[in-house]
């Protein structure tokens, strides 16, 4: 659970507000997925919204070290 601004969120709750439907349309209209073969567009922005919320320092280290992590 990550605390934001003194309250406390669990990110699935988040994550609650973005409909699959406006990730899977952003994806194909961004074609992100188009040379992806491992991590596509929607891991990447979960990734990037954990990445935010648990971590002080955000970078491509950190983020890789999260995604790698069990």
């Amino acid at each position: 659970m990550a605390v934001f601004k003194d309250h406390k969120i669990n990110i699935n709750h988040l994550l609650g507000f973005i409909p699959e439907a406006l990730i899977a349309h952003l994806s194909v209209n961004t074609k992100i997925d188009h040379y992806a073969k491992v991590l596509h567009g929607k891991k990447m922005f979960y990734l990037l919204l954990y990445g935010l919320l648990e971590n002080e320092k955000l970078s491509q280290r950190t983020l890789e070290d999260t995604f790698n992590d069990s």
